[in-house]
């Protein structure tokens, strides 16, 4: 409540909602809402399943049964399919030029690459991971040994 709302999951509904030129409301942050929902025993707010149970059941019947006991889904971002497409080439070109080659086989990421493209196999977070330890790397490593070869010359 005092670190994931406000540091994460707030910032980006806002972010989000204002992006699309929605109008996004939280009434379960309304200070009356809150200190109603903390009176309810916890065996009643969640499931051996489910969370919010006391909220799917007081919805049953009001909003349709699949959205009631649907999970959650958060803000899921389509990194997967996203590195499926053409536009993807330019974070491979990030990841081969930015000096990793020390430490990472460019090959197997290249591999890497080519089956997700291929739907051979999902290697997104493994992609996604080594491209920002790369833009990491090439920012704060590459760029301090270049300063430290121009000083020492």
């Amino acid at each position: 409540m005092n670190f994931w709302l406000p540091g994460d999951i707030l910032s980006k509904a806002d972010k989000l909602s204002m992006a699309h030129s929605l109008e996004l409301r939280v009434p379960f942050l309304d200070k009356e809402v809150f200190e109603t929902a903390k009176k309810i025993p916890v065996s009643n707010r969640i499931g051996k399943k489910t969370t919010k149970l006391a909220l799917r059941k007081a919805m049953e019947g009001i909003v349709p049964e699949a959205i009631v006991n649907r999970p959650k889904l958060g803000f899921p971002v389509p990194l997967r399919d996203w590195l499926r497409t053409p536009a993807s080439d330019i974070l491979f070109e990030e990841i081969r030029y930015s000096g990793i080659e020390e430490i990472f086989n460019t090959n197997i990421i290249e591999k890497m690459f080519i089956q997700h493209r291929s739907n051979k196999g999902d290697y997104s977070r493994r992609i996604w991971l080594i491209y920002f330890f790369s833009v990491w790397y090439n920012l704060f490593i590459k760029q301090d040994l270049r300063h430290l070869k121009s000083a020492m010359l």
